[in-house]
């Protein structure tokens, strides 16, 4: 089953869907609330309430977690079970009612191992569980299909046809991790025989129910193996809870694999199972920036241009300060040629920006000329640290243009030798022009005799100076 993406994020799997609209949303256009858990979000475009899909589309496949589960079975409740069933093999008698009761427990908390990894529940069920609560008659129902399978086999044996006899092995092999699935999903053993039920598992998965069954056949054998291997050098005594204890723990990770399968494939099997780890919810502040930049753009690639822009006016009205906001509304303004208005923001932004991403800002100065071919912001230290963003990024004609005439635009600015020292920097640094850097360090000692900036003047100079006289 491939996986539905977000409409407008190509990359982002989808985790929400508007009917009305047909467009399916991963979490990056759809952000959650903290403060409101249960909230169900609404369709940036219609306001309609969205249908989750869970984590079907989220979903790691199961091949990738293979590590995991195996991992997963050395969790104490798993252990616990491996070490039962090694100790019964040991001293428990030779009694069939005890060995079905132990059989009922461990088939008992298989399933219950399905259960949880098809919620993708990271925790394994303890032993206790495997002692309460329903579900003990699960392995005579899983007993009953054992039988039949054995009862098919047998009839293919009578009929004296060997392709006849390994179509039904293979037919087998095939299908019983589908039943096990569905006994452990729905617990009925009509669902677990029924061709219909047992075949939309296969079909839910697709090509990639072989690679289930591989896995499944690798693993079972697995405990065999081990035991063949160990076989030559242990004594019985030893080999026997030894081979129930690999018993239990591979059966657990089986188990764990199959359960994640339904949780991977859980949208085509007809489900809804959001990840343990679920969606992380944000404060009320950065939910509703996201929120509003995200619905933005979703309306901007629908070719809404004017509800983007009132869905960030409306934003900005609560939350005036806020820098993403502005800078989208800035971004947003300056791409449709907004000029009146892009300008009129600016004076709100600009500020804003400078003191917090001066960088930031420099763009913004920038987008503001190609508008305003004149255009200088209104406040002297907006100026100075404008022009101090540029120069660092080599925009020094654009730099020095803020800094022309402080003194004159601003006479009551107090840093007008920090300003002009940084100017004459520009000129002697960036453009290798060092009689304006001169002036400048000239009207900075004869207008501020008493700056501290004196000894950086003086440095400079000298440095002009030595390149006058290589020159």
């Amino acid at each position: 089953m491939d996986k539905t993406l977000c409409h407008y994020h190509s990359a982002q799997p989808a985790t929400w869907h508007c009917v009305p609209c047909q467009r399916f949303y991963g979490d990056c256009c759809i952000p959650l609330s903290a403060d409101a858990p249960e909230h169900t979000p609404t369709c940036p475009l219609c306001s309609g309430k969205l249908d989750f899909l869970g984590a079907a589309n989220t979903a790691q496949p199961f091949w990738e977690r293979i590590p995991r589960f195996f991992v997963y079975a050395l969790q104490s409740g798993p252990l616990a079970v491996s070490a039962l069933l090694a100790l019964a093999s040991l001293f428990m008698p030779n009694s069939i009612l005890l060995w079905l009761i132990l059989f009922s427990i461990a088939t008992k908390y298989f399933y219950s191992v399905i259960e949880a990894n098809s919620q993708a529940e990271s925790q394994a069920p303890s032993l206790l569980s495997a002692f309460s609560g329903d579900g003990f008659g699960l392995f005579f129902k899983q007993l009953v299909i054992f039988i039949l399978a054995f009862a098919a086999l047998w009839l293919a044996v009578d009929f004296d046809s060997e392709a006849l006899y390994w179509a039904v092995t293979l037919g087998l092999l095939l299908a019983l991790p589908a039943s096990i699935i569905r006994l452990a999903l729905d617990k009925t053993l009509g669902s677990a025989l029924s061709p219909d039920e047992v075949g939309q598992v296969i079909k839910a998965m697709g090509w990639r129910y072989l690679i289930l069954c591989a896995f499944l056949f690798i693993l079972w054998q697995s405990p065999s193996w081990v035991i063949y291997m160990l076989s030559s050098g242990l004594p019985r005594v030893v080999l026997m809870p030894v081979a129930a204890f690999l018993f239990g723990y591979f059966g657990v990770v089986m188990c764990a694999m199959m359960g994640y399968a339904v949780f991977q494939y859980q949208a085509a099997l007809g489900y809804v199972i959001a990840d343990e780890e679920g969606h992380a919810g944000f404060p009320e502040g950065e939910y509703l920036r996201r929120r509003a930049l995200a619905e933005a753009e979703v309306r901007l690639k629908e070719g809404q241009s004017g509800q983007a822009l009132e869905t960030l006016r409306m934003a900005l009205e609560r939350m005036p300060d806020d820098l993403k906001l502005n800078e989208r509304f800035h971004q947003l303004l300056y791409g449709l040629n907004a000029r009146d208005r892009c300008l009129r923001h600016l004076q709100h932004y600009l500020p804003l920006a400078t003191r917090s991403n001066p960088a930031l800002a420099a763009t913004a100065l920038l987008n503001a000329r190609q508008l305003q071919a004149d255009f200088l912001p209104d406040d002297a230290l907006i100026c100075e640290k404008l022009a101090e963003a540029l120069l660092m990024r080599h925009k020094t004609h654009e730099a020095l243009s803020l800094l022309r005439n402080l003194h004159q635009r601003f006479p009551d600015y107090p840093h007008i030798a920090r300003a002009y020292l940084l100017a004459a920097r520009g000129f002697a640094e960036n453009l290798g022009q060092v009689e304006p850097a001169r002036k400048l360090l000239a009207f900075i000692r004869a207008r501020y005799p008493q700056s501290p900036l004196l000894d950086d003047v003086a440095t400079l100079e000298a440095t002009l100076t030595r390149l006058a006289e290589r020159s």
